[in-house]
């Protein structure tokens, strides 16, 4: 509650800003000319007073997570209290006398307050000097990675790619996670999730892992909303750690392969813009002037630029003749914005046609087609091209094929098909595509989604129908049913699968021009034997013991959270079930569902192993296997564990689930015992 409390504290932390600010405006107007605002001052003040306490109240909690910068904090917190502790005096000074004269002074110094408070609370979340224009300003441009034989790796690559990239969050003045990511000894230190590199086993690194989840997955590093990396800055962190981690080699001296140096030797081309090397005269203001007051917005892109943007966005009144006015200044255009205009595509043509140095164009939300985009045919310049909600078509983009410097393209709600999309990125490779789909990279290195495997269950005792969507009507499922891994030679979805023995179903989403998806699975199990009993060795924890013990032999799964009542927990214990199946049987598989969360300290098993017997009392193993366990966090979720082993006739099976008993070396709480969660215990 205090920790749900505290971070109530990004609600109510603008609040007294903006109040306080107001009172003090309403303040100076009362004194000055209208007196009559005496009563809206004492209204600003308490409602300011009153978010004042409770963002200081709020940050305070807030506070006690940690992961934040000592000395920030302190100025931060202190400055907090005193601007609460200042709004509470000017409250009660200004209601028992709203003219005094002490009140002025006293007002300005709880602004003062404040903008320290915002100032070092600016510098926690983002960065020190954040709202006095410190590193993160300049973070706002392109990264530019300059390649060469003689590049350090670690320095000149991949530490640029991380503070650009994780910087803001796992700084050494911010450690979200308790993890910063800035020196070699803070990413081989980690956080509380371990370290975030594992130089000896890459494909274990946290840094990879979070990299490439999808972007819709709360795991996913950066964060849905900041910036993301770069194809070729994911491709760089992916070699570098493959590589062993080098710290201290150069370009030359580690081997980059020559793919991954004209990947980013890409990055400094298309960072600097083409309009770089024009030298073009400025146009006097006093032009500008007349042309805003016939009606067109003209202005410089910067005091003293000669380059000019020309924003006639939402004009339902253009004409020919109106942008005819443009042609005296039309050189110097380099972004034109007629988005939700009347624009149509002979007025576009008679436009753009004297606008040579056209560098961003917006047309979203018009009346364009094909035909308006033939007009652009020869803009040498252009970068931006924005057509959500046009008319234009797959023929339209081949217009746009003849453009050199266009690496951005929006295509969101137009008749672009995804066929049309995947041929224009193969002739154009590098451009940025959007067409209203997750897309955080280069457009043709974007993957599919995984398809989604749809059952009305995962356990049955009959026949079983299986269903498999994926997101694009066009894409083509490939499926396997035999354990092995799909691929595009894998048979082709085309109904629903009617399953009637124990199966994994495994499916990838297959669309030329598209990176494969990854694989999705499901495992569904045939249950063949009803146990009519079930003993514990040991029982299990008391929070966790579900709804007795034939909660183990229900046929029904736990679900994805193991406090859902259907999980059975055991801390420091391995999970040992003996099973009466009433009268002697054949049997030749077990299989258990587990559940994994490392950050709650629960682990699936590192092994099964069956015992058979024919009275209950004299038991022989049969099998005992055993399986990967994990070397770093995993998302949390639930998994069916199989044990196959030769047919044999018995009426008791005791299954051991074996735990790891303690966390594992990795782990923050290294050499705690650790837990092991069982839903289900099934036999065949």
């Amino acid at each position: 509650m205090l920790q749900f409390l505290g971070r109530l504290h990004i609600l109510v932390l603008h609040l007294p800003i903006g109040i306080l600010a107001v009172a003090f405006l309403l303040e100076i107007a009362a004194r000055r000319s209208t007196p009559n605002l005496r009563e809206a001052v004492g209204l600003a003040l308490f409602w300011g007073m009153v978010s004042a306490v409770l963002a200081a109240a709020f940050g305070y909690l807030l506070s006690l997570e940690g992961a934040y910068d000592e000395s920030l904090l302190n100025w931060h917190r202190w400055l907090g209290f005193a601007t609460a502790g200042l709004s509470v005096v000017l409250y009660y000074l200004h209601r028992k006398n709203a003219e005094q004269k002490a009140n002025l002074p006293l007002f300005v110094l709880t602004l003062l307050a404040l903008v320290g408070t915002g100032h070092y609370g600016g510098s926690l979340t983002h960065g020190e000097g954040f709202i006095m224009g410190g590193e993160t300003a300049a973070a706002a441009a392109p990264l530019v990675l300059a390649v060469s034989d003689d590049t350090q790796v670690f320095n000149g690559l991949v530490l640029p790619v991380l503070k650009d990239k994780c910087g803001n969050c796992h700084n050494p003045n911010k450690r979200k996670g308790d993890l910063a990511v800035l020196t070699k000894e803070d990413l081989l230190k980690g956080g509380e999730n371990g370290p975030a590199i594992s130089p000896s086993k890459p494909d274990s690194s946290l840094l990879l892992k979070h990299i490439h989840l999808p972007l819709t997955d709360d795991d996913h590093m950066p964060p849905k909303g900041k910036k993301q990396l770069t194809e070729p800055e994911k491709q760089l962190l992916d070699w570098w750690l493959k590589a062993g981690a080098p710290f201290d080699k150069t370009v030359a001296a580690a081997a980059m392969p020559e793919a991954l140096r004209n990947a980013l030797k890409a990055t400094a081309q298309t960072a600097s813009s083409p309009l770089d090397g024009l030298k073009l005269e400025p146009i006097g203001e006093d032009k500008l002037k007349q042309l805003r007051s016939e009606g067109v917005a003209v202005f410089p892109l910067a005091t003293g630029s000669p380059f000019l943007q020309a924003l006639l966005q939402g004009k339902k009144d253009l004409s020919a003749a109106l942008l005819k006015k443009l042609q005296p200044i039309a050189k110097n255009i380099v972004q034109l914005n007629l988005s939700a205009s009347n624009v149509d595509d002979a007025m576009l043509a008679a436009a753009v046609k004297d606008m040579p140095h056209l560098n961003r164009l917006y047309l979203e939300q018009t009346a364009i087609t094909d035909k308006g985009l033939a007009a652009l045919s020869g803009l040498q310049y252009l970068e931006y091209l924005n057509l959500y909600q046009t008319k234009v078509t797959d023929a339209g983009l081949t217009h746009l094929q003849k453009l050199p410097k266009l690496h951005s393209l929006y295509l969101w709600q137009t008749g672009v098909t995804p066929d049309g999309v995947a041929k224009f990125a193969s002739q154009k490779p590098g451009i940025k595509l959007d067409k209203g789909v997750e897309n955080d990279s280069l457009f043709g290195e974007v993957a599919l989604k995984a398809p989604m495997i749809k059952a009305s269950k995962e356990l049955f005792t009959d026949t079983l129908h299986v269903a498999i969507e994926a997101g694009f009507a066009k894409t083509k499922i490939h499926y396997t049913t035999d354990g092995k891994e799909p691929d595009s030679t894998s048979a082709v979805y085309k109904e629903p699968l009617i399953l009637s023995a124990s199966t994994e179903v495994k499916a990838i989403a297959y669309l030329e021009g598209w990176t494969t998806s990854p694989a999705a699975m499901r495992s569904f199990v045939k249950v063949r034997h009803q146990p009519v009993s079930i003993a514990l060795a040991t029982p299990p924890d008391e929070r966790y013991k579900g709804e007795g013990n034939k909660t183990l032999i229900d046929f029904q799964r736990g679900g994805e959270s193991f406090r859902s009542g259907k999980w059975f927990g055991w801390q420091g214990f391995n999970c040992v079930a003996t099973l009466d199946l009433g009268e002697a049987k054949d049997v030749s598989k077990v299989t258990v569902g587990a559940f994994e969360d490392t950050g709650g300290w629960i682990f699936f098993p590192k092994g099964i192993r069956v015992s058979t017997s024919a009275d209950g009392k004299n038991f022989k193993k049969v099998k005992e296997g055993s399986y990967p366990v994990a070397t770093g966090p995993t998302k949390p979720g639930a998994k069916l564990f199989f044990q196959d082993f030769a047919s044999t006739k018995a009426r008791y099976l005791k299954v051991e689930v074996l735990s790891q008993l303690k966390n594992p070396s990795w782990h923050p709480n290294k050499g705690e015992k650790c837990w092991v969660f069982v839903d289900e215990i099934l036999v065949e």
